[in-house]
């Protein structure tokens, strides 16, 4: 088994550096939350508990697939939210408020895969939305959601579906370690259905 790997949409570094800017000061603002690291950030399409060693390579020629066949899209995350709920916060996350529809698309469709190259993907309705933080002890995360509300929005084109496999527990101050997969480019626009070129990395690019 290769461990839990996830596809995603992730912000560009120049947006990254936009969210920081709020994010950054407020860290040591509350002790009960454990903030997601920036280089961390992004929107999860598909997730796979455990990847077997087999369904890798399909994997990854059916995600180069699907991306190749996804027109570039404008993606926007902005105002509060939290799961399970506002009064029992244990995940808190700023929402998609455009760019829902191409995600959901390639969460059904990625999830569909995953299930034919026999890597069963989680059955959680599917939320697009970036974790910020998570708290060990649910509390009232009114007031957080109302902070997270006054950064407004953050804009970008998503360009690339990314695989990403996280090492737990294998990063700095005991934190995930992020390996990339590969990286998959979306359709430009006005371009023809050719299939877009497979790019297999290493950690740490």
């Amino acid at each position: 088994m290769t461990g839990r790997t996830f596809a995603a949409v992730v912000p560009p570094q120049t947006v990254i550096e936009e969210m920081e800017d709020y994010i950054g000061p407020r860290r040591e603002a509350d002790r009960r939350l454990s903030w997601v690291w920036p280089e961390h950030w992004h929107i999860t399409t598909l997730f796979i508990d455990d990847l077997p060693d087999r369904s890798l390579d399909p994997l990854l020629e059916g995600l180069d697939q699907l991306a190749a066949r996804t027109p570039r899209f404008p993606v926007r995350i902005g105002g509060g939210g939290c799961f399970p709920d506002p009064f029992q916060a244990r995940v808190f996350y700023l929402g998609v408020t455009l760019g829902d529809e191409p995600l959901a698309a390639l969460s059904k469709t990625g999830r569909a895969l995953a299930s034919t190259v026999g890597a069963p993907p989680d059955g959680a309705r599917f939320v697009p939305h970036l974790t910020l933080a998570r708290t060990r002890t649910r509390f009232d995360g009114t007031r957080w959601l109302g902070v997270l509300d006054s950064f407004g929005g953050f804009d970008w084109t998503a360009t690339e579906l990314t695989l990403i496999r996280s090492h737990l527990r294998q990063g700095p101050r005991n934190r995930s370690r992020y390996e990339v997969l590969g990286r998959f480019p979306f359709k430009p626009a006005g371009s023809g259905g050719a299939l877009g070129r497979l790019e297999t990395v290493g950690a740490g690019d």
